[in-house]
């Protein structure tokens, strides 16, 4: 069975793998990594670990990677006030990007978080990367057609630009 979205655009039933991942921008840059296996520039982020909710995979996935502690940009949500019932921050978008896992394809359904280095610096946070990423830094927002880009990543950016707009960011 097939199915389209909105745009009829299809989407094949394959197996799914949820993920977070955070677009982080602050002085007119994004931060970005450089996934070893695509050879393409993305945000940095990473499967979603049992009993860590999506935003906090964001958080960890960033600081994994690149050493940069940041925080979800988000509007407010409602506070219930009942432990194990409460709102998350929402997420920028949910996007699906295939790939592969394993010999295996699949989905990577993808929760794209706003963020924000944490504490503000004046100046861009210094990256430390590790062995989970080829490289990351810090691209001007407008240097991004100069790179290799994942799918979806200029299309998240653009979102992540308008919302920072609204938010007053």
């Amino acid at each position: 069975m097939q199915h389209t979205d909105g745009a009829d655009q299809p989407y094949h039933r394959i197996p799914n793998h949820f993920t977070a991942s955070a677009v982080v921008i602050a002085s007119n840059h994004i931060l970005l990594v450089h996934h070893r296996r695509i050879q393409a520039w993305l945000p940095p982020g990473g499967h979603i670990a049992d009993m860590e909710m999506p935003h906090e995979a964001a958080i960890r996935e960033t600081f994994e990677e690149t050493g940069v502690n940041v925080e979800v940009l988000s509007e407010p949500v409602p506070q219930t006030g009942k432990k194990g019932f409460q709102f998350l921050p929402q997420p920028l978008c949910l996007h699906a990007v295939t790939a592969i896992e394993k010999e295996v394809s699949l989905y990577h359904l993808d929760l794209a978080y706003l963020c924000r280095p944490v504490p503000l610096f004046e100046n861009l946070p210094t990256i430390t990367t590790t062995e989970e990423v080829h490289s990351a830094r810090w691209v001007p927002l407008e240097g991004l057609g100069e790179l290799k880009l994942a799918n979806n990543v200029v299309e998240v950016v653009k979102l992540a630009t308008a919302k920072l707009k609204l938010l007053n960011y």
